[in-house]
């Protein structure tokens, strides 16, 4: 067979008719394995693929564990299980995804300080609005009819994802450890809105938010300039194992607390001081009163293993004695 660039000669070209003429199977299965192949792949130029393979793993798991947090975080704020899921991940330009936002729409855009640029997290107002009904004390249910959010609620709804960027940091932590998210608006119409060029690809994450039981819906916008310095980082591998490493340490936090929980310590509240001579110490019988300087309304030094620690009042909790601490003392560094 000839080799890529070589000219078949006369005879070449009869002996390959000639071998398909004669229609032998396993000399044309010899030809089409001495064929080189090719790697053809579909590419639209419309929609240039600037997140690799990997770099759309990685982002995943990245934001996995995010979702894992934020559940754990909105949960302990609420009084509600909240579980939400990473359900798809999708790589558009921002024209295209900013055409799919409806109106009204609840658009909170964050900086993301080292990084250049801002992300967009997207929330259907239903969802939005039954988050601040549960915070308000109510069930928490979607509203059947969706509306813009008024001052007060987008103030609250500010507030509780502020705190949600506690979660984003965490997860983040292993590619950039000094990330401080910034919410810069909170927009309630999608026209507003403009993070990145129209024709700038992004990668866009949609979760689903179960609040006991109803079912709401997130998007992230991660624009391709935002992460674009992160790309050389997002190795799929070592995201995971610097995971491991995290996920092993804390396990290890919490057993060694778990046997910390169960050491035994002594623990003594000091009165008051007082001097004495030593034969009334000697004539002290069952009965006798030894006068303190303590006030009675006095804090009192707690000692944990002939350490100083706290301050205490002390009282009775029914008929057993008690103290009650007022203060924690700082032991420095």
């Amino acid at each position: 067979m000839a080799k890529s660039g070589e000219v078949l000669s006369q005879n070449q070209i009869d002996s390959l008719l000639n071998t398909i003429s004669s229609d032998s199977p396993a000399q044309l299965q010899q030809i089409q394995a001495d064929i080189p192949q090719q790697d053809v792949r579909a590419y639209d130029f419309r929609h240039p693929s600037k997140f690799s393979r990997e770099h759309v793993q990685t982002l995943q798991a990245v934001h996995e564990m995010f979702a894992r947090l934020l559940s754990t975080q909105l949960t302990t704020q609420m009084r509600l299980p909240v579980q939400i899921e990473v359900m798809s991940v999708d790589q558009l330009t921002y024209d295209e995804f900013m055409r799919s936002i409806t109106n009204p729409t609840v658009v909170m855009i964050y900086s993301m300080p080292p990084l250049n640029g801002n992300v967009l997290f997207e929330f259907t107002p239903g969802t939005a609005i039954s988050i601040i009904e549960r915070l308000l004390g109510g069930p928490g249910k979607m509203p059947t009819k969706a509306r813009e959010l008024t001052d007060i609620e987008q103030t609250l709804m500010s507030s509780v994802f502020n705190k949600g960027m506690l979660s984003l940091k965490e997860a983040w932590k292993n590619l950039v450890p000094d990330l401080q998210p910034i919410l810069q608006t909170l927009e309630t119409n999608p026209r507003f809105v403009q993070v990145s060029g129209a024709g700038d690809s992004v990668l866009v994450l949609s979760f689903e938010i179960r609040l006991g039981d109803s079912t709401g819906s997130m998007r992230l916008c991660l624009p391709y300039p935002t992460v674009e310095s992160l790309l050389p980082q997002l190795n799929r591998q070592l995201f995971i194992s610097g995971q491991k490493r995290q996920e092993e340490a804390q396990q290890n936090s919490l057993e060694m607390r778990r046997q910390l929980e169960h050491v035994e310590l002594r623990l003594a509240i000091l009165l008051g001081e007082t001097e004495i001579q030593m034969r009334d110490l000697l004539a002290l019988e069952v009965g006798d009163v030894l006068p303190l300087p303590t006030a009675t309304a006095a804090e009192l030094p707690v000692i944990i293993e002939q350490e100083l620690s706290f301050l205490a009042r002390p009282g009775t909790v029914g008929r057993k004695l008690a103290a009650q601490i007022t203060q924690i003392l700082d032991k420095g560094p």
